[in-house]
């Protein structure tokens, strides 16, 4: 739309409007000397009160911050009083506490004022003075001593009792708090990655030592071998050693002392990280289980090793692996000739069970002349004793067939009258009732598993363990009712399961976590745990783990990544350099 002009207005000369306006001109000179007078207001403000200007929060915080250990004695902190804070400020600030305590203080503690002063060299106009950061440590100990002794305890004593995620779960809305505070004070030019990046270092480092520790024999279901919650902190560590190992300005290459200190120390610890969590990335498939029954060729410990051996072998025969036998049939043939006949009847029974001895390798055998006649000798209604000593002897006797209707019938009688004997505390009570399970079968007189059933379910819902015994683990079977948990136990209790169904209230989640892939379990039992839980998970009427058990079960790893993942976060989102902070002026 035109503009319409009123034609009676008369338009000013620009000329006249300059000479009006001259009056409230302000000379070039005496405007630059006015800004430079502000600047200097504001850095002599700067000076007294580094947050001068701050927000709210970033004043309350700066009160359990430790400001000068950050600042390397430049900063005393600015304080608002707490009367005059908003409840939010000071909740957030109250959260960040245990991260403060642990990562900051111990971080400064480690590090000490000489890598403080390394650090800010470049970047502060000034030395720095070291008493004066010490003093400021000394300070805030006073002042926080109890609350920050209190978290340390919690850090110590909370895994011991099992209660590791809720530990973490702490240090993780704590650690959030601090890096919202964090990115504040960056803000503000008060805050240094190298500094926090060490200090978060040295407290990733104390609840890797404190997780190593604490998570053996840990008393909970999980899925997941904890000690990978050590591996997870120590990575962490090593993600950031680079970081805080460069120089003061972030643009320079690592000197060479620093850097082939950090390439040492990656050296040692990444194969320690490795073989740490070598039960994840190298779990024992199918393929090692066949390979270690095959490689069967000395027995160092006798009968243990054999039953160690028979444990595996079964399993791998069960699941149709088709191993391989000749060498541990030759070692067998070695043993029946230096053997002492003490440990001879152990070594036969896992040697017969797993068909190293068929009716053509009879001719290997001792006389069984003894062993029958206490066999068939004296009433139907006498127990056998030591039924594991005489198990060898009453599958040669069905090998050879040697024994009558008649006789089997006896021995029927003989192997329920010992189950009927057997009670709840009896040592290794689980293997017997399997043992005798399994020779009725031989002899063609199976046990009536629906007369019995509720008795064997009993006693393996008693000899269940689902708290261990200072570090053993929890959730596997023990040999009696005053016993603790054991593998091979374990192992009996599911071939028991197979057979005799599941009990009603077991849950086989703890199981499952007995039999897990764990660092600390070598030799044969890893392989022992891994047959066993294949058969567990082939029982019929199993039940797997949901997604949602995964993830309540691990939460304390995955509460692990997230604290980790916080660390390098609040490192990288500070700035690679200190902001230049003027001097306090008298």
């Amino acid at each position: 739309m035109p503009l319409n002009l009123n034609p009676e207005c008369e338009l000013v000369p620009e000329s006249d409007l300059r000479a009006a306006l001259r009056l409230y001109s302000v000379a070039g000179d005496d405007f630059e000397a006015g800004v430079r007078r502000r600047i200097q207001a504001a850095e002599v403000e700067r000076a007294r009160d580094p947050l001068a200007g701050a927000p709210q929060l970033l004043r309350v915080a700066a009160a359990s911050l430790p400001l000068p250990i950050l600042t390397g004695g430049k900063v005393s902190g600015s304080v608002l009083p707490l009367a005059n804070a908003s409840w939010l400020s000071k909740f957030v600030a109250f959260l960040a506490l245990p991260a403060i305590s642990l990562f900051l203080l111990v971080g400064a503690a480690l590090f000490g004022a000489a890598g403080i002063r390394r650090i800010q060299a470049g970047n502060v106009p000034a030395d720095i003075d070291q008493q004066a950061v010490q003093e400021a440590a000394r300070h805030w100990w006073r002042r926080h001593k109890w609350a920050a002794l209190l978290f340390f305890a919690a850090t110590i004593g909370l895994p011991l009792v099992g209660a590791t995620s809720l530990m973490l779960l702490i240090y993780l809305i704590s650690l959030g708090a601090m890096l919202y505070l964090l990115a504040g004070f960056a803000r503000q030019g008060l805050a240094n990655r190298t500094v926090i990046g060490q200090s978060l270092i040295a407290g990733m480092a104390f609840l890797g030592q404190t997780s190593a520790v604490c998570t053996v024999g840990v008393q909970d279901i999980h899925f997941v071998d904890q000690m990978l919650l050590p591996a997870v902190f120590f990575s962490g560590v090593m993600l950031l050693l680079p970081v805080v190992a460069r120089k003061d300005r972030s643009d320079s290459p690592l000197a060479p002392g620093r850097r082939w200190r950090v390439a040492a120390t990656v050296l040692v610890t990444v194969p320690m990280l490795a073989w740490f969590t070598s039960s994840i990335w190298r779990p024992t498939t199918p393929a090692r289980i066949k390979q270690h029954v095959e490689a069967f060729d000395r027995a160092p410990f006798s009968s243990a090793s054999w039953r160690d051996w028979e444990l595996v072998a079964d399993g791998a025969i069960e699941s149709g692996l088709r191993p391989d036998l000749s060498r541990p049939r030759k070692l067998l043939q070695s043993e029946l000739s230096g053997e002492p006949l003490l440990v001879m009847p152990y070594i036969l029974g896992s040697a017969i069970r797993t068909g190293l001895i068929g009716p053509e390798e009879l001719n290997w055998l001792p006389e069984i002349d003894q062993q029958r006649q206490s066999l068939l000798g004296g009433l139907p209604q006498l127990p056998i004793t030591s039924l594991i000593q005489y198990d060898w002897a009453i599958r040669v006797l069905e090998l050879r067939h040697e024994l009558s209707s008649e006789q089997k019938d006896f021995l029927e009688q003989r192997l329920l009258a010992t189950l009927n004997a057997l009670a709840g505390d009896e040592y290794a009570l689980l293997e017997d009732v399997l043992r005798i399970t399994q020779l009725l079968d031989v002899i063609g007189r199976p046990i009536d598993r629906d007369q019995y059933r509720q008795k064997i379910h009993r006693w393996l819902r008693e000899l269940h363990r689902t708290s261990g015994n200072g570090f053993l683990f929890s959730g596997g079977f023990a040999y009696s009712e005053s016993g603790t948990a054991t593998l091979e136990m374990t192992a009996y209790a599911v071939e028991l399961m197979q057979i005799y169904g599941i009990p009603a209230g077991l849950d086989l989640n703890w199981v499952r976590s007995y039999l897990r892939p764990q660092m600390l379990r070598f030799g044969d039992d890893k392989y022992i745990a891994a047959v066993t839980l294949d058969r567990l998970n082939r029982l019929l009427g199993v039940t797997f783990p949901t997604w949602l058990d995964y993830v309540y079960y691990e939460r304390s790893l995955i509460m692990a990544v997230l604290l980790v993942g916080l660390c390098l976060y609040a490192t990288l989102s500070c700035p690679a350099e200190l902001g230049r902070i003027p001097q306090r002026t008298t």
